[in-house]
């Protein structure tokens, strides 16, 4: 009876699964299948090529040189600065300014390309531009830029007309005259000795630049490392070697050439005294303004151009 009773209870429960899994299997079979979800693999992202470095800018020593290295470290015998100029502007300040400022003077942009600079002259006989070119002289040019920029030379004068023969120990050599207009004197005198703010710029001549109409020179005095704030524009139509090589050319009229003739051609007075300033013009022009403009050049011309 026992064994009777054992084998119902196991039968029974073979019923019971057999009937659990097939409905199990048939609730399967009414169910909808599972929908399945395709994610697309993400597609690996394009790294950016990188960037060849920068090759590094070499720099001429000469276009970045410190006030120091560019100017003498002992005044001149003769020097007697003014207290002001004639416009009534400090020396010591305007001194000050072009200390603080000459650093700032960049020649050479960051990419090693050339900055060229326009100096436009105001006057009343007309307007002058010059191309400054630090490719003959940087430290004279950006000496030129940092007094105008100060304003030094707003309301000054041309202040002597030239009209010189040249006298030669060498009885065969060629006659020649010297033409040329000056300017930037801080007294409009011209006079010797009171003709910079208190430092002056050691020579960078150049025997292959000649004195051709239009170029503009810095005036200097008996020692070549004089030359300061004063400079001409030469007029001369015939080869000069008193001059080519003897004084720093940094520029060039390119706008205004008739303007310059016509100050150059202006009455004089003769002074007795060569140091009061002979040649000077009975009315003399006065520069109203100069006007410093910049821009960034690649070709290697002078102002980019050829």
């Amino acid at each position: 009876m026992a064994l009777g009773g054992l084998r119902f209870r196991r039968s029974t429960a073979v019923a019971v699964t057999v009937l659990l899994l097939a409905g199990a299997l048939t609730g399967c079979g009414r169910s909808r299948p599972a929908r399945v979800k395709v994610v697309e693999a993400e597609k690996p992202t394009e790294t950016a090529a990188a960037e060849p470095p920068k090759p590094a800018v070499t720099i001429d020593p000469k276009l970045k040189q410190s006030f120091a290295e560019a100017t003498r470290k002992d005044p001149p015998a003769d020097f007697d600065p003014p207290a002001t100029t004639m416009t009534g502007k400090s020396i010591g300040k305007l001194y000050t300014k072009v200390t603080e400022t000459w650093d700032g003077i960049q020649l050479i942009n960051p990419d090693g390309k050339r900055i060229a600079y326009t100096a436009t002259l105001e006057t009343a006989e007309g307007t002058i531009k010059l191309e400054l070119r630090p490719d003959w002289a940087p430290n004279h040019v950006r000496n030129f830029v940092a007094l105008a920029n100060a304003g030094y030379y707003d309301g000054l004068l041309f202040e002597r007309i030239i009209h010189q023969p040249f006298v030669s120990d060498d009885p065969n050599a060629p006659k020649i005259e010297v033409n040329a207009v000056t300017a930037g004197c801080p007294l409009g005198t011209g006079e010797v000795g009171k003709d910079s703010l208190g430092y002056w710029l050691k020579p960078e001549f150049n025997k292959e630049i000649k004195h051709e109409e239009g170029v503009v020179a810095a005036c200097h005095g008996e020692e070549e490392d004089t030359a300061g704030c004063r400079f001409y524009i030469s007029l001369c139509k015939t080869p000069t070697p008193t001059l080519d090589g003897h004084y720093t050319a940094f520029a060039k009229v390119v706008q205004g050439l008739d303007v310059v003739r016509k100050i150059g051609q202006a009455p004089v007075r003769i002074a007795s005294n060569e140091d009061e300033g002979d040649n000077q013009p009975e009315k003399p022009v006065v520069i109203t303004k100069v006007t410093i403009t910049t821009k960034v050049v690649d070709k290697p011309g002078p102002g980019g151009d050829n």
